[in-house]
């Protein structure tokens, strides 16, 4: 969604449509913490196969991603505009939050939590892709 957003709003710097009514709510873990934390649990554990949620203690909704995103950009007039309903597309889910007791349970916590990994990323990829053409 972040990388839709930039790219939304590289093409039209005055206003940013966000599907759905922008209360879904998910985890996000910065890809950082994802990479420390799977080679955490490949380090501490010592089962040949076993199933882990990766992920952070709290949830951002979309409508703070957006928020962040036209600050991050600096695109600070940039209307933003919701599509409606509580689901983004077919098949979006309105809230997730992983159950992540295990992974904390071998000693691993993220860096971010869910709106700095989402801000992060953000910054991350304006510098990637740019805001000009």
């Amino acid at each position: 969604v972040i990388f839709d957003f930039i790219h939304k709003l590289k093409r039209n710097p005055s206003e940013l449509e966000v599907l759905g009514d922008g209360r879904q709510e998910k985890s996000y873990m910065e890809v950082g913490d994802c990479v420390d934390a799977i080679l955490h649990v490949m380090e501490t554990e010592s089962e040949s196969l076993n199933l882990f949620n990766l992920g952070s203690h709290d949830t951002c909704s979309v409508r703070r991603i957006a928020e962040i995103v036209v600050e991050e950009t600096g695109y600070h007039d940039a209307n933003i505009v919701y599509t409606g309903g509580s689901r983004g597309w077919a098949g979006d889910i309105p809230r997730a939050m992983l159950g992540i007791d295990k992974m904390l349970a071998t000693g691993f916590n993220v860096r971010y939590n869910s709106e700095e990994a989402v801000r992060h990323t953000a910054r991350v990829l304006i510098e990637e892709i740019g805001l000009e053409d």
